[in-house]
């Protein structure tokens, strides 16, 4: 009888475990595409193909540290950690996620930016804030397509 109630006991604890052995790669970070109204907008005079390269350059220069770059769906995202003036501490990061698709003058990126706030001092949960400040997002828009006119003068 204890045989078996340490045998019951044990395959109860196993179970948990044995379900993340193996399977099919998890991507959560891909989740997060699916384009709606938290997306902002902007339409580019260039192929995709520039658009999409101009916000990878972009992002990286700005410190953004890459997760996705998926040139076969025009997926990119990224992160960066806390960044504070001057050394300051803070305990806010930002993401994005991106999408550049065709559009009829050229291509359209989709952008939201995501802001991380820590959990607090007791290192909760960090809670996503998705910033919809439409003028934040024109900064980002109009820098990819700078620097995508400057590349053509080159």
């Amino acid at each position: 009888m204890v045989t078996n109630y340490r045998l019951a006991t044990a395959a109860a604890l196993a179970l948990p475990l044995a379900s993340c052995g193996g399977g099919a790669a998890i991507q959560p970070d891909r989740s997060v595409f699916g384009l709606d109204n938290t997306y902002q907008r902007y339409a580019y005079d260039q192929p995709i193909e520039a658009t999409f390269d101009n916000a990878v350059a972009v992002f990286r220069e700005a410190g953004y540290r890459m997760d996705v770059i998926d040139r076969a769906t025009g997926q990119i995202s990224g992160q960066r950690g806390p960044t504070g003036d001057k050394g300051t501490s803070t305990d806010k990061e930002l993401k994005f996620y991106a999408l550049v698709m065709p559009h009829e003058r050229g291509s359209q990126m989709s952008l939201r930016i995501v802001q991380m706030v820590g959990g607090g001092a007791l290192g909760g949960a960090k809670a996503e804030l998705i910033l919809s400040e439409a003028q934040l997002y024109q900064y980002a828009f109009v820098t990819i397509e700078n620097r995508g006119k400057q590349t053509a003068r080159r």
